[in-house]
């Protein structure tokens, strides 16, 4: 579905090669704007050219504070502003916490909670100056509902949840809106690795949702388009949990109860 609520605006989406992050790119797109794919995965450029003419792709270490602001600068060049900015990249590195190594828990923050930041301080120097802006942080369901041998991207994305609040109180004078989606299960190469690999069991994990099912990566894509347009501007610091009510934290298959006793009559 096309549409005009971001007819005309400048988009940066880092992690937009596949998954979420390419969801919203496309659906930016789709809403009129102009999308820079960031990406270190070659197959961003693919991805921009499936979007086609609005797309752009870019790579970029995002482990690089440099590369950061060389990037920013290179749109705000180019474009003459910088309206929204996404920030998506992300990597888990599941991982026994005895086992966990500097070297890996180094990694996982400097993606996930470093580059995040730099991101937002390199365009947040711009939509200050231009007047304003949008940016959405992609945190995550795990900073709510705890999942075993995952803590880098347990407390990267926590860290994620803070600086949306911090900068989306810190910014909101300067026109800037900061805002953080929290998705759940979302089917993305993520998910379907461990869950192929038998790492994840579906059942296990749906029988804890009250939909019963995974989420769609268009679900978090238009929220995400809620939150970088103008329908939005009163939402400030918040952190939205898309998780179909997996935070909740109903009991495992707790939903068989209501099913078997709450029948018509």
């Amino acid at each position: 579905m096309k549409g005009n609520r971001l007819e005309g605006k400048i988009a940066v989406v880092t992690g937009a090669a596949r998954g979420i992050g390419f969801g919203i790119a496309e659906k930016y797109a789709a809403e009129g704007a102009k999308v820079i794919l960031a990406d270190v995965l070659d197959c961003g450029k693919e991805s921009a050219e499936k979007i086609g003419p609005a797309a752009e792709f870019y790579k970029i270490d995002l482990r690089s504070r440099d590369a950061i602001f060389a990037m920013m600068d290179y749109v705000h060049e180019t474009y003459g502003r910088i309206d929204v900015l996404v920030n998506c990249a992300g990597i888990a590195r599941p991982c026994p916490s005895l086992k966990l190594s500097e070297e890996v828990l180094d990694e996982v923050i400097d993606i996930n909670m470093k580059a995040p930041f730099f991101c937002c301080q390199a365009a947040g120097r711009y939509m200050r100056k231009d007047g304003g802006g949008s940016i959405v942080n992609i945190s995550s369901g795990n900073t709510r509902m705890i999942n075993v041998g995952r803590l880098p991207y347990g407390i990267t994305k926590g860290a994620v949840n803070l600086m949306t609040e911090q900068l989306g109180a810190e910014w909101a004078i300067y026109g800037i809106k900061v805002n953080a989606i929290a998705p759940g299960w979302i089917r993305t190469e993520m998910v379907e690795t461990p869950l192929k690999k038998g790492i994840l069991n579906a059942d296990e994990i749906l029988s804890v949702s009250p939909v019963e099912r995974f989420g769609k990566v268009d679900e978090i894509a238009s929220l995400a388009c809620f939150l970088a347009c103008e329908e939005s501007d009163y939402i400030v610091g918040q952190v939205i949990f898309a998780d179909g009510g997996w935070n909740l934290g109903i009991m495992p298959n707790a939903l068989n109860y209501i099913k078997e006793n709450d029948k018509e009559e």
